[in-house]
């Protein structure tokens, strides 16, 4: 019988032993740090495009009671400009409230003007017959011409531009963990969304997780296609990234090798003799 208890007993001790082993490893494990790396392409995609300016005043008058007057003006609307557009031109535009071909609701007496474009200016060009007027005696006997509605021809235009604007499109972000003692991380990217001259942008962060929770990022950066970058975390570690891309084979990759300076020893020095 006590040849029993004292099996009883040890078995009891070594399943307490397992258990706390197994709870000591559990801990460590939750312990453990992490790093989790997000990186986010971007590409700027050309996109044609026609819009409507602001619009623009044509207002032509003549005051003459005795011959016409020839017209002409020239507008130049404000185009779009910047590095991300290019062949921006006028298009063409539209009359407000009215047809071309047809006459101008606001006009008084008769007139006819004509419109022309170039890739950046809008032109009215024609002529307005003389105003309307009466005839008044002065003292002297001689009859004076007196205006009475001076001829006008007035319209409301609309340029259209259009452009290629290249477009900023982010790609959803690629993420992977890096669990120490591995010391180097691969992400595997997608190629350029569009075929454009301007080069995709790279943008990527490092976050450490502990205990399984997120702490603040050490590091977030932008990186130039094939150029080696060497960072230094916030916390001590040190951050070497390398983004290899070749757009005529479709292939992009992130590689980031991490090392946690603190976890490196110093060689011991000798004593002074």
């Amino acid at each position: 019988m006590r040849c029993l208890l004292q099996v009883a007993a040890i078995s009891i001790i070594t399943a307490m032993v397992a258990a706390a082993q197994q709870s000591d490893e559990k801990a460590a494990a939750d312990a453990s740090l992490k790093y989790q790396i997000s990186a986010t392409l971007t590409d700027c995609c050309p996109v044609e495009r026609t819009l409507p300016l602001h619009e623009v005043l044509f207002d032509f008058h003549n005051k003459s009671c005795r011959a016409g007057s020839k017209v002409a003006e020239r507008k130049t609307p404000t185009l779009p400009n910047g590095p991300l557009y290019s062949n921006v031109h006028l298009a063409g535009y539209h009359l407000i409230d009215w047809s071309e071909g047809h006459p101008s609701p606001n006009t008084r007496n008769t007139a006819k003007v004509e419109f022309s474009k170039t890739a950046i200016t809008l032109s009215a060009v024609g002529w307005l017959d003389k105003a309307t007027c009466t005839k008044k005696s002065a003292s002297d006997g001689l009859a004076n011409d007196v205006l009475v509605e001076d001829t006008f021809w007035q319209a409301r235009v609309v340029p259209e531009v259009q452009f290629v604007e290249d477009l900023q499109q982010q790609e959803p972000a690629v993420t992977v963990e890096l669990v120490p003692p591995q010391t180097t991380a691969v992400l595997k990217l997608s190629a350029a969304a569009c075929a454009s001259d301007r080069p995709q942008s790279l943008q990527y962060t490092v976050t450490p997780i502990v205990n399984g929770v997120a702490q603040a990022s050490i590091y977030t950066g932008e990186l130039e296609a094939n150029k080696k970058a060497n960072e230094n975390g916030t916390d001590g570690a040190s951050i070497h990234a390398l983004w290899s891309s070749s757009p005529a084979k479709g292939a992009s990759e992130l590689s980031v090798n991490i090392v946690d300076r603190k976890s490196v020893k110093e060689p011991a020095t000798s004593p002074a003799p």
